[in-house]
């Protein structure tokens, strides 16, 4: 029955918003004949049905944003089924026109609304209930064919159930559509996945046809005057029973009370965690000093406080991990050879975080090189495209931080990134320690070698291209219009010297922070307490960078480490009790770990920390907490990487408390699903949902981002917000 609300709500909508524009649009046809609104509307209908409308809505979905949940399918298919409707009312209207009551109605001088709302719209009602009826098996129809394709509310996340098979497509939230977003891959193997979603299609819009075939038939046949109990009173009736259910249930119940205790949630309490970890004596929380340490300690003290149990090794809150990294030990070093000034560090260039180290010494002409797409093979994963080229004493430049990886196969002395991003030349990133040195296998060809890498701005790029007649931007038109394999090189005719001087870490220990809040112990089918929420917030910054500058990182992410703490002090001293349990993590999210980056933890690593854990504890979600206390937007902004269910839980939070909410952009590939021999997809563990505040990134890893751009205001209403949403996935059966 869950399922069946997700996709009769929609349906239902969709039907109410194709009735309201076909009835206008058909109205304003008919009343003006052969106008130049009726040929307009009637050319956008026709316009419309030229195209497929599988394909059409599958267009207009996927522009408008399938993480955005609801809403792009509302829009999408509302807009591609209106057309019929309109036609029909059309008709209608031409053939009441010329009757008495019309006729009367104008002699007496009603306006064309009045007669329509008040003559035409009545003797269409019980017609338009049963295309009504009918509409709902239309799109019902139409939302299983998308979930077959998969295309689903909410768009879903992938998980790897078979090795070397494309990935398993699902959703956290019943929907009908989503449970036939695998059938095309798995109906040989298991034939039963769809025959339960694709018998409730089936019934449903047989059941809704049938309704509607009755309704027409009651109505001609019968002469049932609709209109006396759908009037303005009963729909008055209905507005006023949803309000007072939609006040009852905001107003009574557990939610309330969780409502209440959230608002003891202390912005400044949580600023000054803020202050505590932005202090001299952590030393900026960055790799490579002691400052992480001195921070995880401090954590760890405040989870023993607030009464966490340890979750870490060997009876502590610590989980030890090795890191390896690269930090430079100079400011790197850019020389042009035209006749300008030097390029400042900073505002003309920066050091790149490249997938492979990057150090060394270079003088050579640069090179500008744009990629069309390379084929890369399947096996030995290369690109033979590039095989056959090198440029081993020149420096080469591309365009956008996505085609360094292309350079790694091209022989060279050096490589420039032109940033898209102009703040990205004043953030500290973490390097990559990684040789570039390699063998394809299968091959024996020995690709890679260690260059130096910058990054510069697109005007010091510019400066580059004066003697070419180019510029970047013209540069990246005739790049995106390059062909598969295709590939653009322009000589600048300008030499550039470059220098990095970085040291190599490896092994270097950093701590996970892990606290335990157990639930409630159950019994029965149910046994919530084995059910794992997961919060979790980076604590850890990159290497200091070689100006001598000490960042902060206040709000990226001292902030997230704040509202966790706090909101774990609000549920504690409120009497709060969860059935689930809670996992709180603070988390070091830089450096490498055997070669691969570590953006955040996997829970199952985390969960091996204590015995026990990984054998009876299974994650349902995880809550990412990061840059909480400023930014330039109004509100809360999620990325939920297809978790529709979190989704909506904190937009129902968020709406209850009053604060604004966007849904931050998380494109998906759907070609992921079509693919054979994915066994490289990631699998989600659980569903993850990233709650910051909108424009958080502004100044994250930057000296910028310092405490005193810390707003009190907005620590204490995400926070609020953070903790009321924690306390209904803590309790709650369904949320």
């Amino acid at each position: 029955m869950a399922g069946a609300w997700q996709t009769m709500r929609l349906a239902a909508a969709v039907v109410a918003v194709r009735l309201t524009v076909g009835f206008i649009l058909g109205a304003l046809a008919g009343w003006r004949r052969d106008s130049w609104l009726d040929r307009a509307i009637m050319g956008l209908a026709e316009t419309l049905f030229a195209y497929p409308p599988l394909l059409l809505a599958m267009v207009l979905i996927l522009a408008m944003g399938i993480r955005r949940g609801f809403m792009p399918f509302l829009v999408a298919l509302g807009l591609i089924g209106w057309g019929e409707i309109m036609q029909y009312v059309r008709g209608e209207v031409l053939a009441m026109r010329p009757k008495t009551f019309i006729e009367s109605a104008i002699a007496i001088g009603r306006g064309t609304s009045g007669i329509i709302t008040k003559h035409v719209l009545p003797n269409l009602v019980p017609t338009l209930l049963s295309l009504a009826a009918l509409e709902m098996g239309a799109v019902l129809m139409i939302l299983g064919e998308l979930g077959f394709v998969g295309v689903f509310i909410g768009g879903g996340a992938y998980a790897e159930l078979i090795i070397d098979a494309p990935p398993y497509h699902y959703s956290d939230v019943p929907e009908w559509a989503a449970l036939l977003s695998n059938v095309r891959l798995y109906a040989q193997s298991y034939p039963w996945t769809a025959f339960y979603p694709a018998t409730a299609f089936f019934l449903a819009i047989l059941a809704f046809n049938l309704f509607g075939e009755g309704m027409r038939r009651l109505v001609t046949e019968e002469g049932v005057r609709l209109h006396r109990v759908f009037n303005r009173y009963s729909l008055a009736a209905v507005v006023v029973f949803v309000a007072g259910a939609t006040w009852l249930r905001g107003s009574t119940g557990s939610i309330s009370i969780y409502r209440e205790r959230a608002e003891a949630f202390s912005g400044a309490n949580a600023l000054r965690t803020v202050e505590a970890l932005t202090t001299p004596a952590v030393e900026g929380r960055a790799l490579g000093t002691l400052g992480p340490q001195v921070a995880a300690q401090w954590i760890a003290d405040q989870f023993e406080n607030l009464g966490l149990q340890p979750a870490g090794q060997r009876g502590t809150y610590f989980l030890t991990r090795q890191r390896e990294f690269e930090s430079l030990d100079a400011v790197p070093c850019l020389v042009v050879d035209d006749g300008g000034g030097p390029p400042v560090y900073g505002r003309d260039y920066n050091a790149f975080a490249a997938p492979f180290r990057s150090l060394g010494a270079v003088l050579g002409p640069v090179r500008v090189m744009a990629f069309g797409d390379p084929t890369r093979t399947r096996f030995y994963g290369y690109y033979p495209a590039m095989q056959d080229l090198s440029f081993e004493d020149e420096i080469l430049m591309v365009l956008s931080p996505d085609d360094i990886v292309y350079l790694h196969e091209i022989p060279h002395a050096g490589a420039l990134v032109v940033a898209e991003d102009p703040r990205d030349l004043q953030r500290n990133f973490t390097l990559s320690p990684r040789s570039a040195r390699a063998r394809i296998y299968g091959t024996g060809r020995e690709i890679g070698r260690e260059t130096p890498v910058l990054m510069i701005s697109e005007g010091l790029a510019n400066r580059i291209l004066e003697r070419t007649g180019e510029t970047v931007q013209s540069l990246r038109s005739q790049a995106s219009r390059l062909v598969q394999d295709e590939i653009m090189q322009v000589e600048t005719g300008v030499d550039v010297g470059m220098q990095v001087e970085g040291t190599i870490y490896e092994k270097e220990p950093m701590q996970h922070v892990i606290g335990h809040w157990p639930g409630e112990a159950a019994t029965g089918a149910t046994k919530m307490d084995e059910r794992l929420i997961v919060v979790m917030a980076k604590y850890d910054a990159p290497p200091l960078p070689p100006d001598g500058e000490v960042p902060q990182g206040a709000n990226d992410n001292a902030s997230g480490v704040a509202v966790l703490l706090e909101a774990i002090r609000v549920m504690q001293e409120s009497g709060y009790q969860p059935k689930r349990t809670f996992l709180f993590v603070a988390y070091s999210g830089e450096g490498m770990e055997s070669g691969l980056p570590v953006p955040r933890p996997e829970v199952s690593r985390l969960l091996q920390a204590k015995a026990g854990f990984a054998r009876n504890l299974v994650p349902e979600a995880v809550v990412e907490l990061r840059g909480l206390g400023a930014g330039e937007g109004a509100g809360i902004e999620l990325l939920s990487g297809g978790s529709l269910r979190l989704a909506d839980l904190f937009e129902d939070v968020t709406r209850r408390l009053g604060l604004p909410i966007s849904m931050r952009s998380d494109d998906i590939d759907l070609s992921a699903v079509y693919r054979q021999g994915s066994s490289r997809e990631s699998a989600e563990e659980a569903p993850r949902i990233l709650v910051s505040w909108e424009g958080w990134e502004q100044d994250s890893l930057t000296n910028a981002d310092v405490v005193e751009k810390i707003s009190e205001e907005k620590l204490e209403r995400a926070g609020k917000a953070v903790a009321l949403a924690l306390m209904i996935m803590g309790r709650e059966i369904d949320y």
